[in-house]
């Protein structure tokens, strides 16, 4: 294809670009009034406002400050404060609750925080549509771009506020500026590399993780995988030390001002006993006494942000109910990340993701012309293999940011299958089924992206995932409507969620404990039935499944009917009521 044909297709590719994302976004913000809050959103947001309204950030530092400061502007911007009772320590989930039901209007509220992940998602999509067209063309990047805009996962987290969709595009972004400073190390590329892996990192402190094991990645493949020796690249490598060290200086200068440029001292007199000191130093001493002064009077630039390092670290081993394929633990499974992408990812998308992986396979072994072909399917396989050892197992979301390197293979594959001149009309044939397949079986998913499995799935993927890949609180405003039409009067609750339940429109309702044997009308998260049983000794609320679910609420929420010992056998003549 000449260059002036190209150009006669730019804009029809430009107007079917603008068609996905239109059509992405709709999806997107259509969910916002469908679901309640899920479990980290209030904290994110609380977060967030404490950095906007504060010029602090000592309310919780997990995560570093970028993503919520999105979270947080809408809300802010529309009125809403914290007060000084929310702005207390370990009130994080009851002020981000504030937030959201400031002015009356949750559902605004929530809305405007959740419309700060818009940005991401386009910058998401715009960084698939730049870097495949550099490396695969003009139509794989339009392809790579669709298939990103439908995929569920990404969907069903660009419409919550949380730090799992901007760590997707900033990670890509940052990863996109390495390729592109390898290739051309000048003094503006330094600045932009700097500047990319310093929102990175300001996103979430997993980019300490995933960044530089990819970096490392796409480094090899830049030393072996080209036309160029490799004593040629050893040689090239010096003059680009010299740039390193103004990306890193332009790498700490953002996350400095993402920290609002923040010194004080690492701890306070407030917050002894310091347990590292003390596991360090022993619990009294001489030197045990200096180093308590040293910490609580020495200002550092940003404590904030390797306090968080710390304790993101702890957190990784903190010991968390995890539930998979049946089994609850504490110590997590080494193929719990795979079992997750093969039961989440719609199967069309992997089937092309995996064409696209041999054809760069085979056009590697054939000799490539551009080591940068191999990024995505190296990058893609190492954020896989970083994650097989992770004892964190509470979500598909913690490897989100694989999905835009699959869709540039996916991308590709399709462009690989379109143009093959071995059995083409059968090969387009296929495009044109799996592209189908996976419009039609996204479609019908919606709203629910968030609790989207595939066919591997079958009926019952409560059996296989919980959490944040089928119950994060989602389905609370559902249940309140539900209940409303049956006209309940009282209801007993095991919820897995942050919202607060007396502010969502519920007839009169009472927790329920683990082995509480009530009756009446009962809802129950289904990660509650998941994680009780092992937990609880006398079975958690495994009592409940000798009684048939009246409804399913939602995908994540069950509501019974369990009757009173006397009308329990025309209970099970008649069915539940239908009030």
């Amino acid at each position: 294809m000449d260059t002036s044909e190209r150009k006669s297709y730019e804009p029809l590719r430009v107007a079917i670009l603008l068609a996905f994302l239109i059509l992405a976004t709709a999806r997107i913000v259509s969910t916002y009034r469908v679901f309640s809050q899920t479990w980290d959103e209030p904290v994110h947001v609380a977060s967030g406002m404490e950095w906007l309204q504060q010029g602090t950030y000592s309310y919780e530092d997990l995560h570093p400050p970028l993503a919520r400061i999105a979270t947080a502007i809408g809300p802010y911007l529309s009125g809403s404060r914290l007060s000084s009772q929310d702005l207390k320590p370990r009130v994080l989930v009851a002020g981000g609750n504030a937030v959201f039901a400031s002015h009356g209007n949750y559902l605004h509220n929530l809305a405007l925080a959740r419309v700060g992940m818009l940005p991401f998602f386009f910058l998401a999509a715009g960084i698939i549509w730049h870097w495949t067209r550099k490396v695969f063309g003009n139509w794989a990047a339009l392809a790579a771009v669709g298939l990103f805009t439908m995929l569920p996962p990404i969907l069903g987290h660009a419409a919550l506020a949380t730090t799992d969709l901007p760590l997707t595009a900033t990670f890509a972004l940052a990863l996109y500026a390495f390729t592109s400073w390898l290739q051309r190390p000048t003094t503006n590329q330094s600045l932009v590399l700097g500047l990319t892996v310093g929102m990175a990192i300001l996103t979430k402190f997993t980019t300490l993780l995933f960044l530089p094991t990819s970096g490392v990645v796409v480094l090899l493949c830049w030393l072996f995988c080209s036309q160029t020796s490799v004593l040629k690249r050893r040689q090239d490598i010096i003059p680009r030390l010299k740039q390193v060290g103004l990306a890193a200086l332009i790498c700490a200068g953002v996350i400095l001002a993402g920290y609002r440029f923040s010194v004080h001292p690492v701890t306070g007199p407030d917050q002894r006993p310091h347990q590292f000191l003390d596991r360090v130093l022993g619990h009294g001493g001489r030197w045990h006494d200096l180093a308590y002064d040293v910490a609580e009077k020495t200002p550092v630039p940003v404590p904030e942000f390797f306090h968080g390092i710390a304790q993101a670290r702890a957190r990784l081993n903190y010991p968390t109910n995890m539930y998979l394929m049946g089994q609850v633990g504490t110590e997590g499974w080494w193929y719990f990340f795979p079992v997750a992408l093969l039961v989440k990812t719609p199967i069309a998308f992997l089937i092309l993701a995996i064409a696209g992986a041999l054809g760069l396979l085979w056009r590697w072994r054939k000799g490539l012309q551009n080591w940068g072909e191999l990024v995505p399917l190296t990058t893609a396989l190492t954020l896989l293999l970083v994650s097989l050892p992770t004892k964190f197992n509470i979500g598909l979301r913690h490897i989100l940011l694989i999905y835009p390197f699959l869709s540039m293979m996916a991308g590709f594959g399709i462009t690989q299958l379109w143009r093959s001149a071995r059995t083409p009309w059968l090969n387009r044939l296929a495009v044109v089924g799996l592209a189908a397949w996976m419009l039609v079986s996204t479609a019908m998913a919606h709203p629910d992206y968030l609790a989207y499995f595939n066919e591997f799935a079958g009926g019952h993927p409560e059996r296989i995932l919980g959490d944040s890949d089928l119950d994060w609180g989602q389905d609370l405003l559902r249940l309140s409507a539900d209940l409303r039409a049956r006209g309940v009067a009282h209801i007993a609750i095991a919820y897995n969620g942050s919202t607060d339940l007396s502010r969502m429109n519920l007839p009169p309702f009472e927790t329920l404990a683990p082995c509480d044997r009530t009756t009446g009308w009962i809802a129950i998260s289904l990660f509650k039935l998941q994680v009780s049983k092992p937990s609880v000794g006398c079975g958690g609320f495994s009592w409940l499944e000798a009684y048939t679910p009246v409804a399913l609420i939602g995908k994540s929420i069950r509501l019974y009917w369990v009757p009173k010992a006397a009308e329990r056998r025309t209970f099970l003549k008649a069915g539940a009521p239908t009030q």
